[in-house]
Order: structure tokens, then sequence, then C-alpha cells
């Protein structure tokens, strides 16, 4: 199949200005569009958000505090980026997220970008053929609506601001490396690539320099192109590039809080989270196998098709391919070393994986783009695309079918009582099904038509441009309303009734977002019992505390025994004055 007409070939610069403005607005809906609209969500992004405001109101920019302690789990990077966003728009939350928005819309047009000139397989079409602008579109529309990117591309936490530091590095030294015939060009990526790389490191330590080393390290030796690469980046310049950037702060932390730093930061946060389970988050050897196939879904059925297609196994006609045809064997080097690092980990969390959603993406990207590089649809795997396509049919089904029931879906839940019956008064799991329906629609008429199949992807793109556009805005501000404001309102109210000296308890749950919107410090504790032996340790000036608690609790437990004043109650929520004479 061809396209007719001369666009593609003699006015690019439309094309790029058509897809500049269309990326923008896909980017604008996906991570921009009522960023700041609702408030911190417990409990990373509130104790992420909060150290930042901590580094601006204390303006130390070296040790990391949280809560009057030091919090060392993360580099001081990733909180410069807030923290500057802070003093330039000022301390809100779409000023916490903005920067972490910004990172993965970066990656969205790098990955376009590199897929514009680079998304073929074998022999390179014409420059300006419709096959790598179609090839390019079709990856960053599935870079821009992927759930996963989009929900951590919207929360200020430093998953995403390490895996867009780490995608931008990898694609760097991928667009130097694929132009050698161009040695500026060449020259400007190769010291991007370990600038980006020690953002990363910045972000959240060493691991933002192993898995670009990792990934690039296996890939040249698989194209036999190690040392010949090697040399060719100017290894001292790319050194010294990375410690100008990284190693400033790395020395900084070290003089300034030395035994802390090396104790919580190195040994804890990085070494340990790989040998022990840490923070209670386990996972099998095969975690990453379902949370990656979960957070590419649909696309994910693809995949093993897509690494097919790219012939990789092919050694010598792989190294015998020009460097500008790698880019999928280069991004499954990259998935595979990701991949197996953090199956590797004893500590796992559905985030670590992030940073495999740009090559993924990609080698599905050229999958499809390839099919159009086909006069006629290849028979080979022929029946597993079938299979992959009936697949894909249903999950959408699926989807839409859930949407459809999902206020019944979500059962009682003590902390958002109302959520179920408002969601259903709402109109949105409709629209929801409506918007999956048209995805199902779509794909059964191409499946039931041979020469549509290799259209079949924008069956997806189409489910999920009109859910990201019809059913985020009004999704997300209700459950911020049913899960969060309450919460909010109650630790706001904290700083009008608390007095000199009080100190504030949080009872039986954890919600770290108490401290950012109380701005005080907070003790947590597990029970009534835990608070009392807590307090006789200290010597307070004090003869109250405010205590935060569930309703639930303070019936069946000790605590409202006490001779308790109620202060404020928001929900499910309690605030309460207590005598220490309790």
């Amino acid at each position: 199949m061809q396209f007719k007409g001369e666009l593609w070939r003699r006015q690019p610069k439309k094309l790029w200005i058509i897809s500049i403005i269309s990326l923008c607005l896909l980017s604008w809906i996906a991570f921009l569009w009522n960023l700041g609209s609702i408030g911190l969500i417990d409990k990373t992004e509130a104790l992420y958000v909060e150290v930042a405001r901590q580094m601006v109101l204390s303006n130390n920019w070296i040790s990391p505090h949280w809560n009057d302690n030091y919090f060392y789990s993360y580099p001081a990077g990733g909180y410069w980026f807030l923290a500057l966003s802070f003093k330039i728009f000022g301390i809100t939350e779409w000023a916490a997220r903005f920067p972490v928005a910004l990172s993965a819309i970066a990656v969205v047009f790098l990955v376009f970008y590199t897929l514009r000139y680079f998304g073929f397989i074998e022999k390179k079409p014409d420059n300006n053929s419709w096959q790598l602008w179609l090839t390019a579109w079709i990856g960053g529309g599935m870079m821009a609506l992927n759930p996963a990117w989009i929900a951590w591309g919207r929360v200020a936490v430093s998953d995403m601001l390490l895996s867009s530091a780490i995608a931008l590095s990898m694609l760097c030294f991928f667009l130097g490396y694929a132009q050698p015939e161009n040695p500026k060009i060449q020259r400007l990526y190769y010291c991007l690539f370990p600038i980006l790389m020690a953002i990363a490191s910045l972000v959240k330590g060493p691991i933002g320099i192993i898995l670009p080393i990792l990934g690039i390290g296996s890939f040249l030796l698989y194209v036999g192109k190690f040392w010949q690469v090697f040399w060719e980046i100017n290894p001292i310049r790319t050194i010294i590039l990375f410690l100008v950037v990284a190693l400033p702060w790395y020395i900084a932390a070290t003089i300034l809080d030395g035994e802390i730093f090396v104790n919580e930061f190195l040994a804890v946060s990085n070494f340990k989270r790989f040998t022990n389970v840490v923070f209670n988050h386990p996972g099998p050897w095969y975690y990453y196998i379902i949370w990656g196939t979960v957070l590419m879904l649909p696309w994910s059925v693809y995949f093993p098709l897509s690494i097919a297609n790219l012939s990789c196994w092919q050694w010598r006609k792989v190294k015998q391919s020009p460097r500008n045809s790698q880019l999928g064997l280069y991004c499954l080097a990259w998935f595979i070393t990701t991949f197996v690092f953090f199956s590797a980990a004893a500590t796992k969390l559905p985030g670590y994986i992030l940073p495999v959603i740009p090559p993924v993406v990609i080698i599905i990207a050229l999958f499809w783009g390839d099919k159009f590089s086909q006069r006629q649809p290849q028979t080979e795997n022929h029946w597993l695309f079938i299979v992959s396509g009936v697949v894909n049919l249903i999950i959408l089904t699926v989807l839409a079918i859930a949407s459809a029931i999902s206020g019944k879906l979500i059962g009682d839940d003590p902390s958002a009582p109302t959520l179920a019956d408002n969601l259903i008064v709402s109109g949105i799991p409709i629209i929801s099904a409506v918007s999956w329906g048209v995805g199902v629609l779509i794909a059964l008429i191409i499946l039931l038509k041979k020469s549509l199949w290799r259209w079949l992807w924008s069956a997806n793109l189409v489910a999920f441009l009109t859910f990201v556009t019809l059913v985020f805005p009004p999704l997300i501000p209700l459950l911020d309303k049913e899960r969060q404001l309450s919460f909010r309102e109650l630790s706001t109210q904290i700083k009008q009734e608390i007095q000199p000296h009080e100190e504030i308890f949080l009872i039986g749950f954890t919600r770290y977002s108490i401290v950012y919107y109380s701005e005080n410090s907070v003790n947590f504790v597990d029970n009534f019992e835990e608070l009392k032996t807590d307090l006789q340790r200290k010597e307070s000036k004090a003869n109250t505390i405010l205590v935060v608690v569930e309703s639930t609790y303070l019936k069946v437990s000790d605590l409202g025994k006490t001779n308790y004043q109620l202060e404020s109650q928001k929900e499910a929520f309690k605030l309460i004055k207590l005598s220490m004479k309790n």
C-alpha cells in the first residue's frame, strides 16, 4: 500500500509543523491538562514534594530533609527540578508536577524524532518516505498515550524523572552512533549522552549510569563494535562531562553529611534495595513479566511478533548492517538488560519497570511501520498475527465491559464511602465504556478485512485518545474529592488549630501529605499504645497534643475512651485534641 501525492516528499516542513503541533496538543491533553487540579497523592508524591518544599524554605540544596529528619532515600537532583519550579511558579501542586510532566513529554518528542529518521529495520527508505513519518506517528502516539507513562508523568515522584533521563540518554547515544558520517552532529549527541546519564544518577543514584552502560555495552558487544565506538565517543571527554555534572553533589553530601549519607543513601537506598527486600516490597522473579505486560496493554500482545520481526538472531547479517538500521536491536538490548536487572533485584515495585517502556514502544512501532514497507502482507507468522489481533480485540472489549460496571466493581471503601455511588451518577463509566467501545468497533472492522490489517494499531490509538480526552478530566478530580480532599482539608486545618509546642500524631494509617498540608512535623504511630510510649520518652512543653485518626479506629480503641476534644471531622477522619494527662 502506498500513499499518493507529493506532500511527503516535497513539503516536509509542513509535515514537521503538523507533527509538532499534533504532539504538543497530544502531550498537553495527556500530561498538562488539569495538572494541578488535584492535591498531592499519598504516599510517595506527598513525601517527595515536601522534601523539595523544605529545600526551598531552608535554602539547603545539598541535604534532603523530610519531617525534621534527613531523607537520603534519593539524591538531591530530582528535588532540584521541583524546587526550581517552586522558585519560579510558587509552591503549588502544579509547580511540583510540571518538571516531571516536561520530562515525560521530552521523551515523547525524542522517540518521535528518532523514529522519523531511523524507524526502519533493513534498507533505509527515502528520507522523506511516508513510512518513516507513519512509524514516527505510531511511536509518538503510543508513547504519549501509554497509561503508565501518563500516570507517572502526572505525579511528582522520582520514577518518571529517572526513566526520562535514562531514555533521553539512551536515545541521544543512538542518534550519535547512527550518524558517523556527520561528525559535528555525532559529537553533539555523544556529549549530551553523559550529561543526561549524570542527571539520571543525580535523580536516583548509581542506577542512572548502570542501566545505560549495561544496555549500550551489551548492544555494542553483539554488533562487534565495542572498542570502535568506545574510542569514537572520546571516553576522556565522556567521563569528564559525566563527573562535572554528577560529582559535585556527591562530594558535597559526603563532606556535609558523611556517615548519614553513606549509611542511608549508598548502603540502604541502593545496595540494600537490590540485595534485600526493603519497605515490604517483595516480588517473585516473574513480577515484571506480569507488570510489564499489564502496563503495555494492549500493545504487549504484539511484542513477541515485534521481536521476531527484528531478526536479531541473524548475527552475521546484523554485524554487516548499517548503523542507522539497528535501532530495533539497540532497543531490544536496552529492554533486556533493564528488565533482567530489575527482575534480579530483591525489592520490586511497578514503577521501577518504567525505563523499559520507551524501547518497547519503539520496537512495536517498528513492527507496524515495517508492515507498510511491504507491498503485500507477509504470510510468515500469519496466524500468530491473527491471534494477537483477536486478543487485542478481546482486551478492548474487556476494558469496555469493566468500565461499564466499574461502579459495582469498586466495592466498599471506608475512606471513600460514597465513591461507587458518585462514580455511577457522574456517567463516567458509560463514557469510558464508549471510549473503549470505539476501539472495539474499529478493531473488528479492520480484522474482518485482510487488506486493512496493517491499520490495526489505529484502533488502540483512537481508543486511548478518546479515553484520555473524555474520561481522565472528570475521573481524576472525582477520585481526588472522594479519596484525598477530606484528609487534605483536615491537614490544612491543623495550621489554625495547633498551639505553640503542641505535637501532631497520626494513628493507625500512613498518609504523608499531612506533613505538607499542615506545614508541621508529624509523629506516625500504629496504635494508641505506641503513642503513649512515645510520649513517655519525650519532654513536651505543651499540655495537649493533636491527633488525627480514622473514626472507625476511635470507636474500637482505648483512644476513644479518653477525655478528648473533637476539633474537626472530615468524612472518615477526625482531628482531636488530647490532654497529656491521658
